[in-house]
């Protein structure tokens, strides 16, 4: 399967397109099929309702093709009234990927390290939603920045019943404990086995 992805965030689209060829599928990024769009402003409620909101808008404009799009967001045991859904609009104070890793450091320090991060990934056709698939990843925060493979937390994330970072693994280590990939996973067994 072609898959077309809503996001213009290119570290997001070269970790999906990587995810999605591991089981036969390819992807690519809208803008080779169309113009830039400036997408909806997203939410604080839902990530289904941001991520969806993505593909609907896109699928308007490539209503044959598959349109995927995800939001992502991490939450702290330790601190649940920030990040969570609102994660990129919390983190907007600390732009590079260090800054916002030695935030979240700080903010455990002394306090529950766990941590449980979600994304949900939502891919419409013809303009209207065919399945959300959601895939969720708990741990540990790290006490210090760990590992140089990944992108965004990948270098404090400790999933439960590993030593490592993310970051610390090669990308077949960490691909089963990669929220995207546990969510491209579901959305392929659903089009691949549901739908034929």
């Amino acid at each position: 399967m072609q898959f077309v992805i809503a996001s213009h965030n290119q570290d997001k689209i070269k970790e999906l397109q990587r995810i999605l060829r591991v089981r036969k599928n390819d992807a690519i990024p809208y803008t080779e099929l169309v113009e830039k769009k400036h997408f909806p402003s997203e939410g604080n409620r839902s990530y289904t309702e941001n991520a969806s909101r993505k593909a609907l808008f896109i699928s308007k404009f490539l209503p044959e093709q598959l349109v995927i799009a995800d939001d992502s967001g991490l939450t702290l045991t330790s601190q649940p009234e920030i990040l969570g859904v609102r994660t990129a609009r919390d983190l907007v104070a600390y732009p590079t990927p260090h800054e916002y890793d030695q935030h979240i450091i700080e903010l455990v320090q002394g306090r529950d390290r766990s941590f449980k991060m979600t994304t949900v990934l939502a891919c419409a056709y013809q303009g209207r939603i065919l399945k959300v698939a959601r895939g969720v990843l708990a741990g540990q925060i790290a006490r210090a920045e760990e590992g140089t493979a990944g992108e965004g937390f990948s270098r404090i994330l400790i999933p439960e019943g590993s030593s490592k970072t993310l970051a610390q693994m090669t990308f077949d280590e960490s691909y089963p404990y990669l929220t995207r990939s546990r969510a491209a996973e579901e959305l392929d067994r659903f089009l691949k086995e549901d739908h034929n």
